[in-house]
């Protein structure tokens, strides 16, 4: 999968658009869940039947922070940027969009975006779910599309998914995780929870720190949990605690039994990647099954 950036100039740059008709599916598609990977595999379809190559369009920050990057917003990624790029191209796109979210971005006027974003790179259909919006104000539903680019493309609006009669959104996924429901998590992204740091030497109590690779990354609240646990390409299934602190400003620690792999490299900052798969069970530790 081709991976290009896009900002105020580069999208000018005529060298970055497909020569060949391309599908875009839209969306912020932040923690690529279920719904998501709906659009996405909507999206292939479709460039498939029109002999299209699929390019999907996100963005590199929410907008969230944008209008609000104060340390105490309570706005919480589901993946960063790179976990995003991963889980997108498994959904085998062709072409990944990322596109410089800023205040410049968000002011442009609908017709301006569908030209530059849509039209300027060669996009025939786009796809994106029922409720994405665009523009100035955010306000634009992906149904104005077709009459403000003239007709010139086609659009596919994907209904929502839903579970429980409950729309299936990051938002309910990044609640469940700061509530520590997992499990319920898993089952709407449609894979495993994945957040990602560093293994260093200091320790508490026997265990050892890892910290978090990204401080705006959502983590469930203090406790225990039953994870899988890389590191140096050794995996384990393990108890990992986490500690959230009183003070918002101050980043979540995350611990792990170091002495659970065997001949670790002996240097500081070792990568770590943790999929966190159940959460504790009624006495706040993981129970045997879920620990197999």
């Amino acid at each position: 999968m081709q991976v290009i950036y896009l900002n105020n100039h580069t999208h000018q740059n005529q060298a970055i658009v497909s020569k060949q008709p391309i599908v875009l599916a839209l969306g912020f598609f932040d923690g690529v869940h279920r719904g998501h990977q709906e659009v996405i595999r909507t999206a292939r379809r479709t460039a498939d039947e029109n002999g299209c190559r699929l390019a999907v369009m996100t963005f590199n920050r929410h907008a969230s922070r944008v209008f609000n990057h104060s340390e105490s917003s309570g706005f919480r990624y589901l993946t960063t940027l790179k976990q995003k790029i991963e889980l997108i191209s498994k959904l085998q796109a062709d072409i990944l969009y990322v596109v410089d979210f800023n205040k410049h971005f968000a002011s442009l006027p609908p017709k301006t975006f569908i030209n530059r974003y849509v039209l300027g790179l060669n996009a025939k259909i786009v796809v994106a779910g029922f409720d994405y919006t665009f523009g100035q104000g955010g306000t634009t539903t992906i149904e104005s599309m077709a009459a403000l680019s003239e007709n010139e493309v086609q659009t596919i609006t994907v209904h929502e998914l839903d579970s429980e009669k409950t729309k299936i959104s990051s938002t309910r996924i990044r609640h469940l995780i700061s509530i520590g429901k997992i499990a319920e998590a898993n089952r709407l992204l449609g894979h495993q929870y994945e957040t990602t740091g560093k293994l260093i030497h200091a320790r508490i109590n026997g265990l050892s720190i890892v910290n978090p690779s990204s401080r705006l990354q959502q983590l469930p609240p203090s406790g225990q949990y039953a994870c899988e646990v890389r590191v140096a390409n050794q995996k384990v299934s393990m108890a990992v605690q986490v500690e959230q602190p009183s003070n918002v400003k101050q980043p979540a620690v995350i611990y792990i039994d170091r002495h659970a792999f065997k001949n670790l490299p002996h240097i500081n900052s070792l990568p770590v990647s943790i999929k966190w798969r159940h959460e504790p069970d009624s006495f706040g530790h993981p129970s045997a099954d879920q620990l197999k």
